[in-house]
């Protein structure tokens, strides 16, 4: 390593901070948290057009839905939609609301 090489080599990048750049990525998801979508009416029809097509049917979906301020996706087979309560029930008994709902697609076969 020649002189010039050497001097260079103490202004290379380093963790100084240990951890830090971890907590950097865990704000920047924070960061990234979004509120939920706002569904057209045409879009509304279209996803209870699906769901109540899908549950007469016995047939798995896939929905996308929002919790916490992220945007998840769930897939399986709809139990029960409970109208009284706005809530749609997975066969395992994972509830959602449908207010949380944005997107549901038909799982091809």
């Amino acid at each position: 390593m020649n002189d010039r090489e050497r001097r260079a080599s103490k202004y290379l990048p380093f963790e100084s901070l240990k951890g830090l750049k971890e907590q950097i990525e865990i704000e920047d998801q924070f960061n990234k948290i979004s509120s939920l979508p706002i569904l057209s009416e045409d879009e509304q029809l279209q996803m209870n057009y699906i769901l109540f097509d899908c549950f007469s049917r016995n047939k798995a979906i896939t929905i996308s839905y929002f919790q916490n301020g992220f945007l998840c996706k769930y897939s399986g087979v709809i139990q029960k939609i409970d109208i009284l309560n706005k809530q749609i029930i997975f066969i395992p008994k994972k509830k959602f609301s449908m207010d949380t709902i944005y997107e549901v697609v038909m799982k091809q076969e």
